[in-house]
């Protein structure tokens, strides 16, 4: 099997892009909220900021919806809105 000129492409891409990307900065506030919100906001699945926070899964999952009754939202994609418009985000403004 060989690759394809479209695989080839888009690993140079990858490449491209890999080479200049910075690493993330995972830095910790003094509001656990905030820093709940802004690992919500990387895109990690909720084991990784378990571990990243030294919670339970279920214990996270808990938080979050903590976090998404404060906010008023009934979806976690809601509640990220919702903190970016209140500023809890790192970067929204």
């Amino acid at each position: 099997m060989t690759d394809s000129v479209l695989t080839n492409a888009l690993q140079v891409l990858f490449d491209q892009l890999w080479a200049q990307a910075s690493p993330l900065r995972l830095t910790s506030t003094a509001d656990p909220v905030t820093d709940l919100i802004n690992l919500l906001a990387t895109g990690m699945k909720d084991e990784t900021i378990a571990r990243q926070l030294g919670i339970s899964s279920r214990t996270l999952r808990r938080r979050i919806s903590q976090v998404q009754d404060q906010l008023g939202a009934t979806s976690r994609f809601q509640a990220g809105i919702q903190a970016a418009r209140h500023g809890w985000v790192a970067g929204a403004d």
